[in-house]
């Protein structure tokens, strides 16, 4: 079984029900709602239909809304225009259609800019500098030649503005976030802490439970990265902004740092942009493309995730089929002599205890009593998501009684949740443990004789009270 989980972006492309429970079934672990395009109306009803799916399925699904947050996009009054180099191109409030003028979505940075500073749009695709600055417009020159859209992203490298956290609409989104119950909010552009803390404040405003993902993708966000993963419930390194913010080469080696970071702390991270890129026009990948993503899987991020190739692409299942092959051979290729051994800290009895099951594991590896996965009962989920951060070739097999843990784990390295909502004491017994084995022989998913590491509390309703392990063969 695949243990990297594969973030899918739904769109245009991918809009049906026959469409999106094909990509269940190829292997989509978690759908993203890029919030930035198209009225909330709509993702509200794609929504539904992904969790009617993963209701029928039986398969649990993550739901995950991206906000737009603090980000600057332009707006073209007829939808865009042909740009040359050494055109003159202005950026003012009230664009004219007939000229080459755009909008931006925060007009409150004008004062901020200088002459000479380098503007980017669409991921790099256009590129200018800032040539001129009057009250209410800015003007640029351009060094691209194309066809500049409405709605892209654009970037000031190295500017630094007082832009707000959270926009109207994002406000709206969170709304629709408690009314679709979604499991994940992704905030743009998080640059300090204090982003996380003020959108978890908004969360609580109206009892909003969902896990929060800091996109990091701001240069500010690298010199803050230890306080904002600290707060975040999952952390996504978005290397599409952060390769206009950084220099490219640097990209790489942030990439290696910020998921060595998260698996340390033991929260889920996310390796995103242009994975699949080129599968959004052409049925095939690039070798690059394939290398990009097995080297995901070797810097043991949790998931890696798809954009425009499964949201716009003219090949969504073809995409997430390479995506899905592609991280199942490199999984059996990593050796587990590579991976992290006791370098985590011990924070807790519950710590230890994962410790020890891991490391059990890697003894047991070697004898006849090779195991096929670890089976955890946990009422929060995070035993699961402390034994994931090791990153073990077997399946972390996580029982919970609480839908939304079972949910939130959906992002979590080789962690296959279900839900045990039949249990009506607090204390767990050896039963639960024979009913939780009889619900993988039903799915398949192992065999008589297969053998597995148990972990568990003695109450389910004990945070952080994992105290027992023991070896059981079905």
């Amino acid at each position: 079984m695949k243990l990297t989980k594969i973030i899918a972006t739904l769109g245009p492309a991918s809009e049906t029900k026959e469409i999106i429970s094909e990509l269940v079934e190829q292997g989509v672990n978690v759908f993203r709602f890029n919030l930035k395009h198209n009225e909330l109306s709509w993702h509200k009803q794609l929504i539904y239909i992904a969790q009617e799916i993963s209701k029928n399925l039986d398969i649990p699904i993550g739901i995950l809304l991206d906000l737009q947050g603090p980000e600057l996009r332009i707006s073209i009054p007829n939808g865009s225009f042909e740009c040359k180099k050494n055109d003159i191109v202005l950026i003012t409030q009230h664009p004219v259609a007939s000229k080459k003028e755009f909008a931006l979505s925060h007009q409150n940075i004008f004062e901020f800019v200088t002459i000479g500073q380098r503007v980017v749009i669409d991921d790099g695709a256009f590129e200018f500098t800032i040539s001129g600055k009057q009250k209410d417009s800015i003007t640029l020159t351009s060094h691209s030649t194309g066809l500049l859209k409405t709605n892209k992203s654009l970037n000031i490298p190295d500017g630094s503005f007082p832009l707000p956290t959270l926009t109207d609409k994002d406000r709206l989104a969170l709304v629709l976030a408690k009314e679709v119950k979604a499991d994940f909010i992704a905030l743009s552009f998080v640059r300090r802490a204090n982003d996380i803390k003020e959108l978890r404040n908004e969360m609580e405003k109206i009892n909003l439970k969902s896990q929060i993902v800091a996109k990091i993708e701001a240069k500010e966000a690298l010199n803050n990265l230890d306080e904002i993963i600290e707060l975040s419930d999952a952390v996504m390194v978005a290397r599409g902004d952060l390769g206009i913010e950084i220099p490219l080469e640097q990209v790489p080696y942030y990439q290696k740092t910020i998921i060595e970071k998260c698996q340390e702390k033991g929260i889920p991270v996310i390796t995103a942009t242009q994975m699949l890129e080129s599968m959004i026009e052409h049925p095939m990948a690039t070798r690059a493309e394939i290398s990009d993503i097995a080297n995901a899987v070797y810097d043991f991020t949790d998931a890696v995730m798809l954009s425009g190739e499964t949201a716009s692409g003219k090949y969504p299942l073809q995409t997430v089929e390479t995506m899905r092959k592609t991280v199942q051979f490199t999984e059996k290729k990593t050796i587990d002599d590579i991976r992290p051994l006791c370098k985590f800290h011990i924070l807790s009895s519950s710590d230890m205890i994962c410790d020890a099951a891991y490391n059990l594991y890697l003894q047991l590896m070697h004898t006849k009593e090779k195991p096929t996965g670890f089976m955890v009962f946990t009422h929060t989920g995070r035993t699961a998501k402390k034994l994931s951060r090791y990153r073990p070739k077997i399946p972390v097999f996580a029982f919970s009684p609480d839908p939304s843990v079972i949910q939130q784990l959906t992002l979590s390295f080789g962690v296959a949740p279900f839900l045990h909502d039949n249990i009506e004491k607090n204390e767990i017994v050896r039963s639960d443990i024979y009913e939780s084995v009889n619900v993988l022989v039903k799915k398949n998913l192992v065999k008589k004789g297969d053998v597995f590491i148990v972990i568990h509390g003695d109450y389910w309703t004990v945070a952080g009270g994992t105290s027992t392990i023991r070896i059981v063969t079905v």
